[in-house]
């Protein structure tokens, strides 16, 4: 269509627009555009440099203007950038959210009783472990395969994770009336328990006491 060069540059960056939005959609599963406003932002960005880079098609003669062409590239390799940023921005805002949201539930809960109701909540909170440390080695590594790094989250976590969320935000104001039944059944024993030995420990000093002055 244009030339070997140009033609991977806009190859490149139909593949990284795409996946970018594939997974703001997926994080639009989490809080919608709360969550998905930083990848936006950079898709935004990415989209200026689109219309920079059409601008100079459509105005300039680039197969003969070398200053022209190289700003054509430049463009499309920003926003190739853009797209890639997004697609991480997308992933960060994700793991962010759902891990303080799985915090806070499991505080209001109990872990015990999560992993009641939700067999593989162990599972699942142990992967997004490994994500968030993923993610921070491959910040401290930006040299090295970081968009890699980006792609097995998705690849091999990322559904299970939302998977996982999704059940249980349908279902939380379930879980907590479950919760709190089961917390007022364990309250309620625990006051049983408590009345059940003091009125034992009080008949026993009773008859202590009626041993030792009873008789006085």
């Amino acid at each position: 269509m244009f030339d070997a060069k140009l033609d991977k540059l806009v190859s490149d960056l139909i593949l990284q627009w795409n996946i970018a939005e594939r997974r703001i959609k997926k994080a639009e599963q989490v809080e919608g555009n709360e969550v998905v406003s930083p990848a936006i932002f950079e898709l935004r960005y990415a989209g200026r440099k689109i219309i920079d880079t059409l601008f100079l098609l459509l105005t300039k003669d680039w197969r003969n203007d070398q200053a022209a062409y190289e700003d054509i590239c430049r463009f499309l390799a920003d926003a190739i950038e853009d797209c890639v940023k997004a697609k991480h921005d997308a992933i960060d805002a994700m793991v962010d959210f759902v891990t303080i949201w799985f915090s806070e539930v499991e505080r209001e809960i109990g872990a015990n009783r999560l992993l009641e109701l939700f067999s593989d909540y162990f599972d699942v909170t142990g992967s997004l472990a490994e994500v968030q440390e993923k993610i921070a080695q491959s910040r401290e590594n930006r040299l090295e395969a970081r968009d890699g790094v980006y792609d097995e989250i998705e690849r091999d976590h990322l559904d299970g994770i939302l998977r996982l969320y999704n059940k249980m935000r349908l279902s939380k104001t379930r879980v907590q009336e479950i919760a709190d039944v089961q917390n007022r059944k364990e309250s309620g024993l625990y006051w049983m328990t408590f009345i059940s030995t003091a009125a034992a420990v009080g008949l026993i000093g009773f008859e202590i006491w009626k041993a030792v002055f009873g008789h006085g």
